[in-house]
């Protein structure tokens, strides 16, 4: 995203949200146990291979193609304005107990991995710190939340 554009979301009614800016959509987090719960944590590999991997063996929101994003896209959804969730406001509604991504969106302040390696030390990978939208590099084994996005321009 260009420095000084917001994004502009549309909630699909499916447990999805799409970035209109960037065409890219992203998965709701909930408070429910589910797959899509905000409070699971995965290893780097976990992250595709149950939490990618899950969503596309269910066709989440009639898709399959769901995957992990790299740093720029999932810093794309960072809002610099907010803090602890750093993220719009599409992206954390009406989190409370219980509630599924069909009737709120979640997102912990913590460190969410991307797909993208850590160049200079790879058995690091890049993550986002919704906490104030920092970037840090986490140890592969590490745990972080995911949250899994689709398509782009």
């Amino acid at each position: 995203m260009e420095a000084g554009l917001t994004g502009a979301y549309t909630d699909n009614g499916d447990g999805t949200i799409t970035d209109t800016r960037t065409g890219l959509t992203w998965e709701k987090l909930s408070d429910d146990d589910s797959v899509h719960d905000q409070d699971d944590t995965y290893t780097w590999d976990d992250a595709f291979a149950f939490k990618v991997a899950a969503l596309n063996g269910m066709t989440f929101a009639g898709h399959t193609d769901w995957r992990v994003p790299n740093v720029n896209e999932l810093q794309s959804i960072a809002s610099y304005g907010a803090v602890s969730p750093a993220v719009s406001a599409a992206l954390s509604t009406a989190c409370v107990a219980d509630c599924t991504v069909l009737t709120c969106s979640c997102t912990p302040a913590s460190n969410f991995w991307s797909s993208t390696t850590n160049q200079d030390n790879p058995i690091g990978a890049w993550s986002v710190g919704f906490a104030d939208g920092s970037v840090y590099p986490f140890s592969k084994i590490s745990e972080n939340s995911v949250r899994a996005v689709r398509g782009g321009s």
